[in-house]
């Protein structure tokens, strides 16, 4: 389920940026347990039946025990992202990596998992399979390492990044129910928050940045909900009206005497 809900996500944002319904869905592959979702699936269950791929688009391609897998789906295509929830540890093996490092420059790999014992691939190795070119993220605090001469810094993609935020914004808008265009702004004041041109750069910005962080996320949340029609507060100030809203953890001396 948690896979399918960023597939939701990731659709309402193509969708937002100019897409159709029809085509946002046809960029979306989905892998569970039984390999590709497709249409042919007994019991597939109704999150899942939407990104359902037509099994006659898939007749060629090659199945194992059965299932097209992970790895006949990146070859064939040719995806730019790869998102790992399934908590499978190893389920990005090194050609997998290299397939998608024939079809794209920079390829997105995003093994999510956690805790350690359960991630997809590990950074170091994503980084070596893909000669530098991967921009990577992950679930679990990794410590920068060297590739080829660059320190690689991988961002965490924790979610204490993108909803301590959220519900600041919200609170401070009042508003009266969260959109899928409030979700968007924070998760884009988020990846705002980091530069991944440089190389080796974090995709993410560090965790221990997270108060300043947030307050960013909030605002931009409290903006898209005055956007979205469902702000019930206004702000002259909106920026100091979220510094406003934040607590201070202050504590008066005490006189141990």
């Amino acid at each position: 389920m948690q896979g399918t809900g960023m597939a939701d996500q990731i659709h309402a944002g193509m969708v937002r940026d100019g897409l159709s319904p029809e085509e946002a869905r046809s960029r979306i592959w989905l892998i569970d347990r039984a390999g590709l979702v497709t249409d042919d699936m007994e019991g597939l269950p109704d999150y899942q039946q939407a990104y359902a791929r037509p099994v006659s688009e898939v007749a060629n391609w090659t199945r194992e025990h059965g299932a097209v897998g992970l790895f006949e789906t990146v070859r064939r295509a040719r995806p730019t992202i790869l998102i790992g929830t399934s908590s499978d540890h190893g389920a990005f093996v090194r050609r997998i990596v290299e397939a998608m490092s024939e079809g794209v420059e920079r390829p997105i790999v995003l093994p999510l998992s956690n805790p350690t014992e359960r991630i997809e691939a590990m950074p170091a190795d994503v980084i070596a399979w893909s000669k530098g070119r991967a921009l990577v993220a992950t679930g679990i605090p990794i410590s920068p390492f060297d590739y080829d001469g660059t320190r690689f810094i991988i961002g965490q993609g924790n979610n204490s990044l993108l909803y301590p935020g959220l519900g600041l914004g919200v609170i401070v808008s009042g508003a009266s129910r969260v959109t899928d265009g409030m979700l968007l702004a924070a998760a884009r004041a988020v990846a705002d928050q980091a530069d991944p041109t440089a190389p080796g750069a974090a995709l993410l910005p560090p965790v221990e940045n997270l108060r300043a962080s947030s307050a960013t996320v909030a605002v931009a949340v409290a903006r898209q909900a005055q956007a979205d029609g469902v702000a019930t507060a206004d702000y002259d100030n909106l920026i100091q009206a979220v510094q406003d809203a934040m607590w201070e953890p202050a504590y008066p001396e005490v006189d141990e005497a």
